[in-house]
């Protein structure tokens, strides 16, 4: 039908194969046909290269030995195997790419169908690691694939359903004392700090490396790791009259990590800066500090604690904003993210509340309110961007890049930009995929100096600033430092 109605070509990019090979001389006709396997017995006449791909007697070649694909999930039994999303994969260097998750899927399937139990519990042990703890779940893959299969939902299902009753007991505790969990790990990060003040600054990265032997989920310190910034500007109450007002959620990750280097204030003081120059009033709610995006349940797949903390969320929110009149900023892109797709894990009454709230990430409130109104500014040199995953999913990278280049003569966006693979906290229990995840972008940047080193994520801009040996920061930061 193909060729003979339509005179047209059975495949495109992808290779012959034994599928196709009946059917060639069809396609090509008897001539070139003959001259096909003329050109074959010369060059192989023992016929050792790749048997009966192009060349094959067998006309029924294409339903004998046929792929088996069973049934496995809703996620796994859509997928073509086709590969256009391993190359937005961050663990594609490290360990598997999506596709090659769902073919171990597969696999564990029909080793369960054949009943040889010895090879699916090896293969299941195996894909522990190589498929469940190394995928970032960041959703990328979904970008790339033609029938959006999202594998980063899979492995949060899987990961779900593998929690013990007793670990999903634990994460709702957690969920519901957050506010004690977040002071206590300022604690322990200001300890960790002088702790390496006092022996050295690799001291907590080789305490943390000797524990994690005998705890296999501690986190490992870093050396972007600082003592945890100074609360003490959010919980001031602003009383600045202007002709806008934001309620400013500070997130989590910003109110453990968001300290400044170099001198410099912490993330938070430079939002309020930012805020304050372009003359719009911001609020700190006091009741949100013992919540966050959900997004450290969420992504590990504790289900009941991932519903508590969101619906515990959206009830604050609701509540600072005036029930949905003043806009909410989030000053992290990743927790933003969250946010806008935490709808189907709300309560009937949580689900009409989130509808009427507007929630901003930085970079959507630095680009529409506060870049109009700053004409008078003084650019930088030479800057490069790392837009996170959350911006390309949320389709804002471009305002992402806007702003760098309205604030910046020139504007760099590596080629190889992609998901660095810190997935919220998951750098820190697996640093090797961000290591490998960041490489090809990191020896791109390294190419050349640049005078600022960019991005919106703070656990993201961490990743970035261990691969390039550079400092990467908010993009609060050039705003605040373009404007006097």
């Amino acid at each position: 039908l193909v060729v003979n109605k339509y005179d047209g070509a059975l495949k495109a990019e992808h290779g012959t194969g034994r599928n196709m090979a009946p059917f060639v001389e069809t396609e090509w006709g008897g001539e070139i046909y003959e001259l096909m396997k003329q050109l074959k017995q010369a060059i192989d006449p023992r016929n050792l290269l790749n048997p009966g791909v192009i060349i094959n007697e067998d006309k029924n070649v294409h339903i004998k030995d046929i792929k088996p694909l069973p049934t496995v999930e809703h996620e796994v039994d859509k997928c073509i195997e086709c590969g256009y999303c391993e190359h937005k994969c961050p663990s594609r260097n490290l360990t598997t790419t999506p596709r090659r998750r769902i073919v171990i899927r597969r696999e564990l399937k029909k080793m369960e169908i054949r009943g040889d139990k010895e090879n699916y519990k090896i293969l299941l042990d195996q894909f522990q690691y190589d498929g469940m703890d190394t995928c970032a779940v960041d959703g990328l893959c979904a970008t790339a694939c033609p029938v959006d299969i999202n594998t980063g939902e899979l492995i949060k299902r899987l990961r779900r359903e593998n929690h013990s009753p007793f670990a999903n007991k634990a994460a709702l505790l957690v969920a519901k004392n957050f506010g004690v969990v977040v002071w206590g790990a300022r604690f322990a990060l200001k300890a960790g700090a002088i702790m390496n003040s006092i022996f050295g600054k690799h001291t907590m990265t080789a305490i943390t490396k000797g524990m994690k032997k005998i705890v296999p989920d501690m986190p490992l310190w870093t050396d972007q790791i600082s003592s945890p910034p100074n609360l003490s500007a959010i919980n001031k109450i602003t009383v600045n009259q202007a002709d806008e007002k934001v309620i400013y959620y500070p997130s989590c990750i910003s109110r453990m990590l968001g300290s400044g280097v170099e001198g410099k204030k912490n993330l938070m003081e430079t939002f309020l800066s930012v805020s304050q120059k372009a003359g719009i009033q911001v609020e700190v709610p006091k009741n949100v500090f013992g919540t966050c995006c959900s997004q450290i349940f969420s992504s590990k797949g504790y289900n009941d604690a991932n519903k508590y903390m969101a619906n515990t969320f959206i009830e604050k929110i609701w509540e600072a904003s005036n029930q949905g009149i003043l806009k909410v900023v989030i000053d992290v892109s990743s927790c933003a993210y969250t946010i806008k797709n935490m709808r189907h894990h709300l309560t009937d009454e949580n689900q009409q509340h989130f509808d009427k709230l507007k929630i901003l990430d930085c970079v959507d409130y630095l680009h529409d309110m506060v870049m109009p109104k700053q004409q008078s500014i003084q650019k930088r040199g030479s800057v490069v961007v790392h837009p996170v995953c959350s911006l390309q999913k949320m389709n804002t990278q471009d305002k992402f890049v806007d702003l760098a280049r309205h604030y910046a003569e020139n504007v760099t966006v590596p080629v190889h930009s992609g998901c660095c693979g810190m997935a919220g906290d998951r750098g820190f229990l697996f640093p090797e995929l961000t290591t490998s995840a960041t490489m090809p972008e990191a020896l791109e940047v390294q190419q050349r100096k640049y005078d600022g080193y960019y991005s919106s994520t703070k656990t993201c801009e961490m990743a970035m600033s261990a691969a390039v040996n550079e400092n990467y920061e908010s993009i609060l930061y050039l705003l605040d430092e373009a404007v006097n």
